[in-house]
């Protein structure tokens, strides 16, 4: 665990300055997790993976700890499962006649912020929100062909 340390400033009465500091933790994020996902182990990071899957996630050991998780019952605490390999297990979107693909999320209420991404790379171009992925259909063969080899 690497800390950083922020200093904020702030008023107190007339002129005077007092500094407060905190530490930030930076979590270091593998890409795939080590073991078998034991959906009884209430520590790991979700019932479906082991550790974090982002920076900003503070892993789940280091987060139920404190004044505010004394006397509870961890087993009765949310623990929602990662979307990542449904996500991952969704096609890739095609854009046949434009440079510019339009994500929401979805077109019922549960969606997000419109974004526009650029297709303009060869690649599968992922939605920051969502995940969805898309690409120009002229650049299907190249990234299917990376895909397979995966």
């Amino acid at each position: 665990m690497l800390g950083i340390i922020q200093k904020q400033v702030f008023r107190v009465g007339l002129g005077t300055r007092r500094y407060a500091t905190k530490t930030l933790t930076n979590v270091k994020v593998q890409k795939q997790d080590v073991g078998i996902p034991d959906s009884n182990n209430l520590l790991q990071q979700a019932p479906n993976r082991i550790i974090p899957w982002s920076r900003s996630q503070t892993p789940r050991s280091e987060a139920m700890v404190g004044p505010r998780f004394e006397g509870r019952d961890l087993e009765k605490q949310p623990r929602p499962y990662s979307a990542m390999e449904l996500i991952a297990k969704e096609p890739v979107r095609y854009i046949e006649d434009d440079n510019i693909a339009v994500c929401d999320g979805n077109t019922n209420a549960q969606g997000h912020p419109k974004i526009f991404i650029n297709l303009d790379p060869p690649s599968a171009h992922s939605c920051g929100y969502c995940g969805l992925r898309f690409a120009k259909l002229e650049y299907k063969d190249l990234i299917e062909g990376k895909e397979e080899e995966v």
